[in-house]
């Protein structure tokens, strides 16, 4: 298959991948792609690109599987797309050494995106200690390549203000199944939710309406996270900021605006009990 035919197909596969009822063809095509880019890249000198195309389609092939509800299957391709790129964002450090630079950014953004995703697949798999496993791998390659987000590159940032986002909510949903010794889960997870708030807020753009999304969703946690940490004063702001973002979201805020509304409802039965101080953002390693 050449080039053109590879590229063709793998558009293909991703459309179908956006429409339910295509999702069963989406897979087989999936399946065609990866095989067609794994040919590609087998001996000789690799093309660059082919090989991102491949595990581009690796990421995707898993993620298609685990809305079609088929968790365990999607662990293989989630696994090796993490693999891929790796190698490709290696690649790309030993040409470019700063992190910045928008080829090095997009390849470590799509690496940390990938080990996030598979933590997710992982989790409604029934793995939820695997979960948190890899976003936590996720964020130590983020600091470890790119140093604090804010100084990161700006897909960087984004991939980061998401695995922060999703290790507040498995921090969260593991306190809520079995409260840690003194706590430290729910104040791990107002850590992490803080985070994602920080770089999220910085990111906000009116003309992008899935960053105000983004922020009310991490708001939302946040506010729990806060409740269970004591910090009740901040955790009734964050709603309140949340509320005005949802507001302005109209329907695509439905889920959101009940998210705050539970939270809002914890708020209300923890009046009064006082708080500690809110947790600080920085420094940005998690403390063990």
């Amino acid at each position: 298959m050449d080039a053109q035919a590879r590229e063709e197909l793998f558009e293909r596969a991703r459309e179908y991948s956006t429409q339910p009822a295509r999702r069963p063809e989406a897979d087989a095509l999936w399946a065609r792609v990866v095989e067609a880019y794994r040919q590609a890249v087998a001996g000789g000198r690799v093309d660059r690109h082919d090989q991102r195309q491949l595990a581009r389609a690796l990421w995707r092939r898993g993620m298609l599987l685990t809305a079609l509800g088929r968790h365990d299957e999607a662990r293989e391709p989630g696994q090796e797309a993490i693999v891929v790129f790796a190698e490709v964002h290696q690649a790309v450090a030993t040409e470019q050494p700063d992190p910045t630079e928008a080829r090095r950014d997009g390849a470590l953004s799509e690496l940390i995106t990938a080990t996030v995703d598979a933590g997710e697949s992982a989790f409604l798999a029934g793995h939820p200690a695997v979960r948190i496993q890899l976003i936590e791998r996720a964020l130590e390659i983020g600091l470890r390549v790119a140093g604090p987000p804010p100084g990161a590159g700006p897909r960087t940032r984004e991939a980061m203000g998401t695995a922060y986002h999703n290790h507040a909510t498995a921090l969260l949903h593991r306190h809520l199944q079995q409260p840690s010794p003194g706590g430290s889960d729910a104040r791990e997870a107002a850590l992490a939710a803080s985070r994602a708030t920080e770089l999220r807020q910085n990111a906000l753009d009116p003309g992008k309406p899935i960053t105000a999304w983004e922020l009310a969703n991490t708001y939302s946690t946040y506010a729990h996270t806060l409740v269970l940490t004591g910090d009740v004063n901040r955790a009734r702001l964050v709603v309140e900021l949340g509320s005005r973002l949802t507001d302005a979201l109209g329907p695509a805020g439905a889920e959101i605006r009940r998210k705050l509304r539970a939270a809002a409802d914890l708020i209300e039965r923890s009046a009064g009990s006082g708080g500690d101080a809110p947790p600080s953002r920085w420094p940005w390693r998690r403390r063990r």
